[in-house]
């Protein structure tokens, strides 16, 4: 069964699917003008073998944001690590909540270093990813002020 939604006429009077009843103590669904959030994206693929790991997703966070509307949530998924040798992890991809006039979002997570050259850095991402612990070695990736840390 897919999640079931209220909606409310122009008088704020809300319906519910035929057959709900509300938990005790509940009545009626509150209107929100605030509210509180957590955006984590998708975190980076590793690199394979010798390769570094891929950095976590960006986070952002409010517990006082002040909702107008009504809002499209997107979930980033995961990046894949490296299938050769020779190629950095996938980025993960950005999560984020918006609408017409307001966007927020989390930056995914860096894939990883790969364990040749000159592919060994870890790539930008919410975290940066790490890298490559091979002869040479690589530089982690930047990660996004406020979202995240450098890759090691």
């Amino acid at each position: 069964m897919g999640v079931r939604y209220f909606n409310a006429d122009s008088n704020q009077n809300y319906t519910r699917p035929t057959g709900f009843v509300f938990p005790n103590g509940l009545s009626s669904l509150p209107v929100l003008n605030s509210i509180d959030y957590l955006i984590v994206a998708g975190g980076g693929g590793g690199g394979r073998e010798r390769g570094g790991g891929g950095g976590a997703g960006g986070f952002r966070t409010s517990n006082s944001f002040t909702a107008n509307g009504t809002y499209t949530v997107v979930v980033g998924a995961g990046g894949p690590g490296s299938t050769s040798i020779s190629a950095k992890g996938v980025n993960g991809s950005n999560s984020g909540i918006y609408n017409v006039s307001t966007s927020i979002w989390s930056t995914g997570g860096g894939g990883g270093g790969s364990a040749a050259s000159p592919f060994h850095v870890g790539a930008a991402g919410g975290s940066g990813g790490g890298g490559a612990g091979n002869a040479g070695g690589g530089a982690g990736g930047p990660g996004t002020p406020g979202q995240g840390n450098n890759g090691g």
